[in-house]
């Protein structure tokens, strides 16, 4: 299980098929302590994006291999097909979790619980313009930025209690090409302090 005292990189290449590195922390920090390399499972490739769980699991996309991984106390507990073509950034929504799928040019609605990974809705939205290459989420509004024939754009989308997704509006152009991230900076609720 992670914990604040380890935090997780993803290295999709060198060594083959990628690796999740499990990085020890003291009181935040980081220890300099070898990472602990965990490889890929076999059949799979490249670690990508992920979203963790309260409970220290984290659900990880395979982008090469068109996978979704579950990852607990340290290892692979559990990987699945993605049903879609190069998942690759994810956001957490509840139980949720929203993968882009950058050649398929789709969202995928997932659940990890136990010792699964379930694709619970494959295409949970088809991305209008290009193909998608980051996501975020947070209060109600998701956001995806892609790139199509030279240009970006920005994709917002509203969500439900039940994971379901509504496109909100054409998509934004950018007037710029290859943009890579986004984030929601959602203002603060002022009974969450």
């Amino acid at each position: 299980m992670l914990d604040t005292q380890s935090l997780l990189v993803t290295l999709k290449t060198d060594p083959l098929p990628g690796t999740v590195d499990i990085v020890p922390l003291r009181n935040g920090a980081v220890t300099g302590a070898a990472p602990d390399a965990v490889s890929a499972p076999a059949g799979t490739l490249t670690p990508f994006g992920f979203s963790v769980y309260p409970d220290g699991t984290a659900l990880i996309t395979l982008a090469h291999s068109s996978q979704n991984g579950l990852f607990r106390d340290g290892a692979f507990t559990a990987v699945t097909a993605a049903g879609q073509s190069a998942p690759c950034w994810t956001t957490r929504v509840g139980k949720y979790v929203f993968t882009v799928n950058t050649a398929s040019k789709t969202i995928s609605r997932l659940i990890g619980t136990g010792s699964n990974v379930f694709v619970d809705t494959s295409v949970a939205a088809q991305i209008p313009g290009g193909a998608p290459t980051d996501i975020d989420a947070d209060k109600g509004v998701l956001g995806v930025i892609d790139h199509g024939a030279g240009q970006s754009h920005l994709s917002l989308l509203t969500y439900n209690a039940f994971g379901e997704l509504s496109l909100s509006g054409a998509a934004i152009n950018l007037g710029v090409p290859n943009a890579n991230g986004i984030a929601i900076l959602a203002p603060s609720d002022p009974d969450d302090d």
